[in-house]
């Protein structure tokens, strides 16, 4: 190769990658400033990343961007999945509170944003060092248009899949900006005006703005992403329109919430209030001048808004009885040179300063009398959350041991004989079961993304959850992705699984289900919205809650599919079914595959009633597991393990009961059962909740009290009635 075709390379290389970013009004080539006392993405290897501080903005350029696929939104905690561009690594993430989504050149929320839209995200590391923070996530039209770019169509080749564009910009006559194709296929959808036509109907010369999705091809040792238009907006009005629209949407959206803000400083009863906003060039200024908000006419005047007291993930308690009229004192207009920052700076006076009121804490800000002040949708808020959605925010001095959220300082809470696990003593993993030993209640499992097998044991109380229902570890089938609640072992090992339970009773337990939207089973994927059940609101009318979330779930020709106790197909499944589901292990590229689905009401209740007389059964031939907690002479008080709540409100109170003593593997021993009397029940408040206990604890009494019944010691109890063999 000669220097003259070297140098000629190296230009157009150049010329690639300038014409690339140019693509991102965020994503410029920025100029370099070796001065910054951070990590970038383009300067000071040597140094750390910049790491977010509470109360304060990250300065621009000091994240981390990383281009992928939304393929998971849960629109309550502001969290996610995407799956990165080219190498397909799956990506769990969280919006911080001044945290921003940016969709058709506007701000959005999570929920209006259609899973498999690519994004670019601005990432910065968490507590662990991962890039999981997302400061602003930015589609391709919002990086197209924000930056005054159009796709003008030069060839339209439907045969191939391809459309040939030139890149220009509208506002400036200068050369066209380069050459390149879009793909689309069956699946992309052309918007003219607020009308669906075809890609038949797209002509030379057209103006595109278009938004991308990526697919996962398999093969290799990784999958190979290929992107392709999802949407496509035709013409400049449409453009107009489509943005139009989305801000429409989302300032919608902020009116019934209030706007997000952090407070800065509490100075008596004043407090400096900072508002957020995603817009880097706009702000707040459209949706206040929209409102007829003036700031400084608020200001002069003395003007009363409402506050209401917000959690990290913007949501707030009981606005209607907590919101606290706030006089404006003052307003200020701060840098925007940092992510989040509306650049409003209010000072404000409530009435009076509630507990919420402390600097750095979240509040939401109702602006005009026309606003209303209403409780968040069921399940968004605070004070009458949905069963399963509660906040993530707990108080580290309620637990005086190490968790999985909190006080990494001190040491885990180790397992006791003769004493439950408290409630969040347990360091959760999830992963795919591949072993499983019924008759020592021993296995091993593969943990999702690092793919490393963790053998692990169940202590006498330990419990396995399965189809919603009290099971028996040789029931959940290998394969099977289950949440293991596990403690630490003799050697500091997590091996000790208290409780395991797979994704459907995760689901059931919790109330949610996720209602079927469309079917690709092409692709191999079915969209889903997260749902809970239909409810009574305050007025007494039944309530349709808003979802909770979308995700995307991976389907093939091993999925089981049941409908009532019948087998039926994937291509059975219709628009609008409610689903349950148990998935299988997820690698770092792959996410969880649905190993079977259940749908239908009816259906996930056949499964697990199913599931629980098959338990229900187990136990009656084995007896019910208990540990002796205390001795008193002849007595026995005995606490029995976690199991079915109709085999355990079955009170035996004056009648006979028959035990034999059992191993920590829940193995009788001896031939016969010692029958003895259940003298009484003890009130639930003289046991612990905690992992394993029933919350029953028995009083027996036998005639003469057989050797080995000590304290400590793990006992299985047979009801009159059932079989208790030799």
């Amino acid at each position: 190769m000669t220097a003259r075709t070297k140098f000629c390379n190296w230009i157009f290389a150049l010329s690639c990658v300038i014409l690339i970013a140019s693509c991102c009004r965020t994503a410029e080539p920025p100029k370099v400033d070796p001065n910054y006392p951070f990590r970038t993405d383009y300067a000071n290897e040597q140094l750390p990343w910049y790491q977010l501080k509470p109360g304060e903005f990250p300065p621009h350029h000091s994240d981390h961007r990383v281009g992928g696929e939304l393929i998971e939104a849960d629109f309550i905690h502001r969290s996610g999945v995407f799956r990165i561009n080219r190498t397909g690594e799956l990506v769990n993430f969280t919006l911080p509170p001044f945290g921003s989504v940016m969709y058709l050149n506007t701000e959005a929320d999570l929920r209006d944003v259609p899973l498999g839209t690519r994004f670019l995200f601005f990432l910065y590391q968490d507590e662990k060092g991962a890039f999981t923070k997302v400061a602003t996530m930015q589609d391709e039209y919002t990086m197209l248009a924000g930056h005054g770019f159009t796709y003008c169509l030069d060839e339209i080749k439907l045969a191939e899949g391809k459309l040939l564009v030139t890149k220009q910009k509208l506002s400036e006559k200068q050369p066209d900006l380069g050459h390149s194709e879009l793909l689309v296929n069956d699946k992309t959808r052309v918007w003219k005006g607020d009308k669906q036509v075809k890609l038949g109907d797209l002509a030379v010369g057209d103006s595109l703005l278009v938004n991308l999705t990526g697919t996962a091809k398999a093969g290799g040792s990784t999958p190979q992403i290929s992107s392709c238009c999802a949407d496509i907006w035709l013409g400049v009005e449409t453009h107009k329109l489509a943005t139009e629209q989305a801000r429409k949407t989302h300032k919608a959206f902020l009116k019934v919430r209030g706007l997000p803000a952090w407070i800065d400083r509490v100075d008596g009863k004043k407090l400096t209030v900072t508002f957020f906003s995603g817009d880097d060039r706009n702000g707040l200024q459209p949706l206040f001048k929209d409102e007829g908000v003036v700031p400084a006419q608020y200001a002069k005047e003395h003007r009363q808004i409402s506050a209401a007291v917000a959690n990290e993930e913007l949501r707030s308690y009981n606005p209607p009885v907590d919101k606290e009229g706030s006089t404006v004192l003052e307003v200020q207009r701060v840098p925007t040179d940092c992510y989040g920052c509306s650049g409003e700076r209010w000072i404000i006076e409530p009435n009076l300063l509630l507990e919420g009121f402390r600097k750095g804490r979240i509040v939401r800000l109702f602006m005009h009398p026309s606003w209303p002040i209403n409780d968040m949708p069921f399940g968004e808020g605070l004070y009458s959350e949905a069963p399963g959605v509660k906040s993530e925010e707990h108080n580290p001095n309620e637990y005086p041991f190490r968790t999985d959220f909190a006080n990494e300082s001190l040491p885990w809470y180790q397992l006791k004989p003769g004493e439950f696990p408290p409630c969040l003593s347990e360091h959760r993993v999830c992963g795919e079961l591949v072993k499983a030993d019924a008759i020592h209640r021993a296995g091993q499992f593969r943990t999702d993304r690092t793919g490393e097998l963790v053998d692990f044991t169940l202590p006498p109380f330990g419990s396995v959850i399965y189809l919603n229902a009290e099971a028996d570890l040789g029931d959940m089938p290998l394969g099977t992705r289950a949440e293991f609640f596990l403690h630490q072992d003799e050697k500091g090992a997590f091996t000790k699984a208290t409780v395991i339970m797979d994704e459907y009773s995760r689901l059931a337990s919790n109330k949610f289900t996720y209602r079927l939207e469309a079917a690709r089973l092409d692709e191999g994927k079915l969209f889903v919205a997260k749902q809970i059940p239909i409810r009574e609101n305050d007025l007494g009318h039944m309530e349709k809650p808003p979802d909770l979330g979308r995700t995307e779930l991976i389907v093939d020709e091993k999925t089981c599919v049941w409908k009532g106790d019948k087998q039926i197909k994937l291509s059975d499944l219709a628009v609008g079914d409610d689903l349950i589901v148990n998935l299988s292990g997820a690698t770092i590229t792959s996410p969880s595959r649905c190993t079977a689905i259940w749908a239908g009401a009816e259906t996930h209740k056949l499964a697990s009633d199913t599931q629980r007389k098959k338990h229900d059964d187990f136990i009656k031939e084995h007896g019910m597991p208990a540990w002796i907690d205390r001795v008193e002479g002849k007595k026995l008080t005995v606490t029995l393990f976690s199991g079915s709540k109709e085999l355990l409100n079955s009170d035996p109170k004056g009648k006979n009961v028959f035990l034999k003593l059992a191993d920590q593997e829940l193995h009788t021993q001896g031939a016969t059962a010692d029958k003895m009397k259940c003298k009484d029940r003890l009130r639930d408040g003289d046991t612990v909740v905690a992992y394993g206990c029933s919350n029953v604890r028995w009083v027996i009494e036998p005639d003469v009290l057989p050797a080995g019944y000590l304290k400590g010691q793990i006992i299985r109890v047979f009801k009159e009635g059932w079989p208790v063999k030799d």
